[in-house]
């Protein structure tokens, strides 16, 4: 399948928001509280899209997955240890993938996809935060060369922040 990436218009926000709200309940299905009905929610989509920080992937007429990138980073992130503090980065939010199409690879090109453009933008690592409980999160970023650099607690949970250094 050939995988197109965009960036959503505001006239997208609910349709972008069902799909969070059946990746929510796929996750709750599988024994994953990290999101709910209170995040991700439709004003942080329409913000994303807003700011031009949201991406969509699609293919066959099918939004395939979802995610932020910008360089806004929790309070928590500032206490971390990075191994790269003063290289240009950017920071991965919400990566969602449709229930539908789940275990082909889709977050995996979507992250390639990420560090292309990141790359080509400038930045020199990617920073993101993956809930503890939630094992394919962790075995994907994990499998794409993150590492672990700290722990934040949040709403739902404790969280691993990590980074990546990427190619030069």
């Amino acid at each position: 399948m050939k995988i197109t990436y965009r960036k959503p218009t505001l006239d997208e926000v609910y349709k972008i928001y069902r799909h969070y709200v059946r990746v929510v309940d796929n996750m709750r299905a599988n024994g994953i509280e990290q999101w709910d009905e209170i995040y991700p929610n439709a004003a942080v989509i329409a913000a994303d899209i807003d700011r031009g920080d949201l991406w969509i992937a699609e293919g066959d007429s099918e939004l395939l997955c979802t995610f932020a990138v910008n360089t806004d980073c929790e309070e928590e992130y500032d206490a971390c240890p990075w191994k790269y503090p003063d290289e240009p980065y950017v920071v991965v939010h919400r990566l969602a993938v449709n229930p539908k199409f789940q275990r082909q690879g889709i977050a995996r090109q979507a992250m390639e996809f990420v560090e292309a453009e990141a790359i080509k933008n400038g930045a020199k690592t990617i920073r993101l935060d993956t809930f503890c409980q939630n094992p394919f999160g962790v075995a994907l970023y994990e499998s794409l060369g993150f590492k672990v650099i700290g722990f934040a607690h949040w709403r739902k949970g404790k969280f691993q922040i990590m980074e990546k250094l990427l190619a030069r």
